[in-house]
This record gives structure tokens, C-alpha cells and sequence, in this order.
């Protein structure tokens, strides 16, 4: 998954008010892309999955002008990440604004994760930049990731919106007739088989969540609820939890077509292999899972 890579890369989110250097990475954000430079193009279809493409993400001494408003992002391993805050900024030689979803199917990994996170707090930075009580401009807190009012001491955090996936799967007489549901969401032009999923409502427990969401998208209840893992999904402000649920009584699917495209009962011999290469979602790794494993995927 996106955030599963090397230990040389490891992830720490602690902050602190770091300065950049020249070889710190600097990344800088406009209208859905972060700037990017494509080192190698690959020769797949990028809609498909894997399309091989190998990517650089900017250092503060690729930048022609230094940025003027920076602040500490999170490290990698020894390489420190910041985030440009500028409206617009002088953009390097050999970069260009790439769309952040596109970039979920570079290389290498850990920087593919790092835009991915530093899109989600660009975002929040953004999106803050004057007070939702007292509508006062807003400030950074200087030694912790918040973001302050001066006028009536309103404090903001990082926003994380909870969402399940929810692999809904049905036991065979045998098991190689073990079935799983996947959907197509409608209205995209690209639409993979995925799961069920959803975001988790006020109020609402996380396997209320995967209730829901089931009986609303494909009509089914659910039991045996299995927790999986979690994933950060940053592209939607997500944190993202993974269930395996089994069919509880009829397994007639009725789809809700204002939200999917189609849905349908797969047995593991039927899975499309569009997801083989998906190396950056829990519902590309939860369905290979099921379609190399059956059963043994969720016991």
C-alpha cells in the first residue's frame, strides 16, 4: 500500500521548526498538481494501473527564487520535507504541476507517499487561512502543527475524515466457489472494479459504517465483521479501515445506480487482473487477497 515502503524510508510526522536547506525537498502545490519532474515514462497505460513512470520531487536549491513562506512537513528517513506556501512560486527547470492521483502510480514509492501527504496539508493550510469563528487571517504555530487565531484564540488541527472498505464476501459449498462483490462507481471515466466503501457518518461506530454502506450501495446485511488494516488515504483527507463481512441471509444485490456504475458477485477464478499491478490501496491489496488466498484471506 502507499505507505509501505523501505525502512530506509521511515515515516516520522513529528514537527518541529525546522529550517530548509538547499537539499531539503520543497514541494509546492496548484489547482490539484504538485510540482514534479518525470525522470523516466513509462510505457503502460497510466489508467490501468502500473504505467512505470519514476519521478523527483523538487530541493530548495532546484528552486530559480527561495520561496517565500515555508514550513516543516514531516521526514523521511534523513531527508526532511517542507511545504511551500506561496501562491506562486518560480517553479524549477524540468518541473511541472502533475496531478496528485496521477502521481499514486509513480515511482518510486516513498515520494509518491509524500506528495500524497503533503497535497492533504496543503490543503488544510489553504483552506484555513482565516478564522471560521471570527473570520481574523490565521496563523502558524510556531513550534507545533496547528493553526491559530490572534483575535479569539480559535485553534485548528489537521483534518482526518474516518472511511471504511468493506470486502463483502459470500462462503461456497466449496471454496473454490467463495464469492466477493465489487462495485464500479458511476460517473468516471476510469472506473476499476473496487469495493464497497464509504465515509463514517457522526454519531456513527465503524461497523455501523460498514453496515450502512453495504445495505446502501448493493443492499445487503452483513455479519462477521473482520477488522483487516488501516491505510492514510490522503488523496480524500482519509484514514481508511479495511473489514471482511460475510453475506447475512439473501444475496441478491440491489445497486443504488446514483452512486455505482454496476456491482457484481465474483468467484476468485473471475476477478479482473486490472488490480494486480495497484501497489498504492488497501481495495487493490484486500481484492488480489482475496483472488490468490479465498477464504484464507479473511479467517
Amino acid at each position: 500500500m502507499i505507505q509501505e515502503f523501505g525502512a530506509e524510508h521511515v515515516f516520522d510526522n513529528h514537527f518541529e521548526p525546522h529550517e530548509p536547506g538547499d537539499g531539503s525537498y520543497v514541494l509546492h502545490f496548484r489547482e490539484g498538481g504538485c510540482l514534479t519532474h518525470v525522470t523516466h515514462v513509462g510505457g503502460g497505460d497510466a489508467d490501468a494501473g502500473d504505467a512505470g513512470e519514476e519521478i523527483e520531487l523538487p530541493r530548495l536549491g532546484d528552486y530559480p527564487r527561495r520561496p517565500a513562506k515555508m514550513t516543516y512537513l514531516f521526514s523521511l528517513g534523513d531527508e526532511r520535507l517542507f511545504l511551500a506556501l506561496d501562491d506562486r512560486v518560480a517553479a524549477p527547470a524540468g518541473f511541472t504541476y502533475e496531478s496528485v492521483n496521477w502521481l499514486r502510480r509513480a515511482e518510486p514509492q516513498h515520494l509518491l507517499f509524500a506528495a500524497a501527504t503533503a497535497s492533504q496539508l496543503d490543503r488544510w493550510y489553504r483552506e484555513n487561512r482565516y478564522c471560521g469563528r471570527c473570520g481574523a487571517p490565521t496563523e502558524l504555530a510556531p513550534a507545533s502543527r496547528e493553526i491559530v487565531c490572534p483575535e479569539c484564540a480559535r485553534i485548528v488541527y489537521p483534518k482526518i475524515c474516518p472511511g471504511v472498505i468493506c470486502a463483502v464476501v459470500s462462503r461456497g459449498d466449496d471454496p473454490a466457489d467463495d464469492r466477493i462483490v465489487l462495485t464500479r462507481y458511476a460517473g468516471r471515466t476510469t472506473a476499476l472494479w473496487a469495493l464497497v466503501a464509504g465515509f463514517t457518518e457522526i454519531g456513527e461506530p465503524l461497523e455501523g459504517t460498514v453496515r450502512r454502506e453495504v445495505m446502501e450501495e448493493v443492499g445487503l446485511s452483513v455479519k462477521n465483521l473482520r477488522f483487516y488494516k488501516s491505510q492514510p488515504w490522503s488523496f480524500t483527507d482519509t484514514i481508511m479501515v479495511g473489514f471482511w463481512c460475510e453475506v447475512d441471509g439473501d444475496d441478491a444485490l440491489r445497486v443504488d445506480h446514483s452512486e455505482l456504475k454496476e456491482a457484481r458477485w465474483f468467484r476468485r477464478d473471475e476477478i479482473p487482473l486490472e488490480r494486480t499491478g495497484d501497489r498504492a490501496s488497501m481495495t487493490g491489496e484486500m481484492i488480489e487477497r482475496f483472488r490468490l488466498m479465498g477464504r484464507a484471506a479473511w479467517e
